[in-house]
């Protein structure tokens, strides 16, 4: 009898492009610098060096995601993808009996605080990759990230200081900015997909000044706050 040779195995059963739709979870920490520099200058001011508290926030963060990939020829992917997401970063400190630049306050509750959290946050990227495997896909992205921020900073120089002194400032804003980072992400079968990601986000710089509360001496307060961070997540998509 003649033999029939089976029928060769392809290469690759399996294809990037489509569109997908999935969710993720992960976990974010941020560097969220807060300078207090005083008004006019610190010679002037006289209680208050300029100096740096590090709010740090960070948390757990969460949502889902839409994209799509073209995979051209065996090893080149492309493709678009928009996330969003809530989060519960959030991060504090307090600096309690700071000194002064030429003179030092000798009441003993004096403190600098702030405060920075971090409600939601969104990212609109494009991503290129390879596929070294069939089903593997490592790649780079990047693009537009946006966030809604929670700030607040306070410097109090104590109830027997200037009738209890302070320079409060409490804003929401809305950010934009950009990011940037990679992942790798395997295919489990012709629809369901897993992945491991890393993103940075920098949504940029925010300044208020404060005046003197409740009676305003002249003196001033600026605050600069910075919101930049860094995301490891895990995410599954379904591709359809």
């Amino acid at each position: 009898m003649k033999q029939v040779a089976p029928a060769p195995v392809p290469e690759c059963d399996f294809s990037w492009t489509g569109f997908y739709i999935g969710g993720n979870i992960g976990y974010g920490w941020g560097d969220g610098d807060v300078d207090f520099n005083p008004l006019p200058d610190a010679a002037t001011f006289g209680f208050l060096n300029p100096q740096t508290l590090n709010t740090d926030p960070a948390g757990v963060i969460g949502g889902g995601q839409i994209g799509f990939n073209w995979q051209l020829g065996k090893w080149f992917v492309i493709g678009a993808e928009a996330d969003f997401q809530g989060t519960d970063m959030q991060g504090d400190e307090r600096e309690v009996g700071f000194d002064g630049f030429n003179a030092v306050p000798t009441n003993p509750d004096r403190f600098l605080a702030a405060n920075e959290r971090i409600q939601w946050l969104g990212t609109v990227r494009g991503r290129v990759g390879i596929a070294p495997f069939c089903r593997m896909l490592i790649y780079g992205t990047g693009g537009l990230a946006y966030g809604n921020v929670d700030y607040s900073a306070q410097t109090n120089f104590g109830t027997t200081f200037f009738h209890g002194s302070s320079y409060p400032v409490d804003f929401t804003e809305t950010e934009t900015g950009w990011c940037a980072g990679g992942g790798i992400e395997y295919a489990l079968t012709h629809h369901w997909t897993i992945r491991a990601e890393y993103l940075h986000y920098d949504l940029g710089d925010e300044s208020r000044t404060a005046v003197q509360h409740p009676v305003n001496f002249g003196n001033a307060i600026n605050y600069n706050f910075n919101a930049d961070g860094n995301i490891v997540r895990g995410a599954l998509n379904y591709k359809f």
